[in-house]
């Protein structure tokens, strides 16, 4: 039970994501009793409270929930559901349509919560992906700080004004990073994986919630979340198959890099003889980085997974699909709420921007110069289709569209960005599966 609620609080609880016919009054009170105190993405209002302050603030901000009829108790703490009278939607949705500039209104749930049927709770769930940003209420703007609403300063609403998400997510037309760019796993040497897979996630932090540093104890905290992932049980599947059966020796999570603005931590397959990574075989590799200046305004995690193949043998589109169709959610949905978290307090996660990437290494010659390895070389790229076009491949990126990310379709947005990314390569058509059952270890 404890590790459902440690879920349910880092913003993984169905209330988050579920159909609106789907929301009862018993998933309202099991989420009512995480005890979650008001903060950056979450609220409570009480009956005769006006809560279209509050909708502004966390559209403008993070995002996040609104409960309008729950009474509050200490610091924030919601103590119980009393509702408020039938009505109250219709009043809220006619404000929203009259005081909001431009004009603007999130998904409003209405949930009977007594027996007489004449009392709701009202659960208003606010994508911050979807916010025509910024908002603007009767002539001011309002922006969310701690558990506050506030009307926002001069540099907020530049912020807001600069803000690249202030209008309806657009379909990106490049990445943000590239893998061999930004943080490369490649030192270009004899020494460097045929093929790296990347799940990249972050998010930006609020003015007043920079950090010049992680707290301390990130690290334990990074290997828990690590540990109740299916970054194990895919390592071990992909060690089976690139070492051609037999036992496959796996190390635990280690800290192999560490300051007070990054982490980065390893797991790997183990060789006969302790060689670590295995050639052939597998490493995981997950950087949790501040980045922005000093203090830093933004979280990032990148996993990382690299392979060594067996000489001859290409990377089966399997594990290819499989790795993202992991790595992905591990990342934006496991890992960065729990560094989210633990460095500012974010209970309920907005959505991240993701991103997937995958390189290939190099051919180091004896005079030390690193020939690019095509794509299509160590990794079974004809199972796409016919491809267009006889130019190399040897990367690729593309953003994960956030209206497709809320669980559960993490599946629909990776594969969606998978088929961009090979169209791209010159594959018009590409005949990517769906999701794939899991390996004999596949948890």
């Amino acid at each position: 039970m404890a590790k459902r609620d440690d879920c349910h609080a880092r913003g993984m609880h169905p209330l988050f994501h579920v159909p609106s016919t789907e929301v009862t009054l018993d998933l309202v009170q099991d989420f009512i009793n995480l005890k979650i105190r008001e903060g950056l993405t979450v609220e409570y209002k009480r009956a005769g409270d006006k809560p279209i302050e509050a909708v502004a603030a966390l559209a403008n901000t993070y995002g996040g929930l609104l409960f309008v009829g729950v009474d509050e108790g200490d610091k924030g703490v919601p103590s119980e559901i009393r509702g408020v009278p039938l009505g109250e939607k219709e009043k809220l949705v006619n404000q929203m349509g009259t005081g909001f500039d431009p004009p603007w209104s999130p998904e409003v749930i209405e949930v009977p919560c007594n027996e007489q049927g004449d009392k709701v709770v009202l659960v208003v769930r606010i994508d911050r992906a979807t916010v025509p940003r910024p908002i603007v209420l009767n002539g001011a703007i309002f922006v969310r700080l701690d558990a506050r609403n506030e009307k926002a300063n001069r540099q907020m609403m530049r912020m807001l004004l600069d803000d690249a998400n202030s209008q309806p997510e657009p379909r990106p037309s490049s990445v943000t990073r590239g893998l061999n760019v930004h943080e490369s796993p490649f030192r270009i040497d004899a020494a460097d994986p045929h093929v790296v897979l990347r799940a990249a996630s972050s998010i930006q932090l609020w003015e007043g919630h920079e950090r010049t540093r992680f707290p301390s104890g990130l690290a334990a905290t990074v290997i828990e979340a690590l540990q109740d992932t299916r970054a194990l049980p895919l390592l071990s599947e992909l060690g089976l198959a690139l070492m051609d059966g037999g036992q496959v020796t796996i190390t635990p999570w280690r800290l192999v890099d560490a300051t007070s603005r990054r982490l980065r931590l390893q797991m790997s397959t183990v060789g006969s003889d302790g060689s670590v990574p295995s050639r052939p075989g597998a490493l995981m590799t997950c950087t949790v980085t501040l980045r922005g200046g000093d203090p830093a305004s933004e979280l990032e995690v990148l996993f990382d997974t690299a392979f060594w193949l067996p000489r001859g043998v290409p990377l089966g589109l399997d594990l290819f699909l499989r790795v993202f169709y992991d790595s992905v959610p591990i990342t934006a949905n496991r890992l960065l709420p729990h560094v989210a978290d633990a460095t500012v307090g974010l209970k309920a996660m907005p959505v991240p921007l993701t991103e997937i990437h995958v390189a290939s290494g190099g051919e180091v010659d004896s005079y030390g110069d690193v020939t690019p390895v095509d794509l299509e070389d160590i990794v079974s790229l004809s199972s796409l289709g016919e491809r267009v076009g006889g130019r190399s491949i040897t990367q690729g990126g593309e953003t994960v569209l956030r209206s497709l990310v809320n669980p559960p379709h993490w599946d629909d947005a990776v594969r969606e960005a998978l088929v961009t990314m090979a169209m791209d390569w010159g594959f018009p058509d590409p005949k990517y599966p769906g999701r794939l059952p899991a390996g004999p270890n596949g948890g």
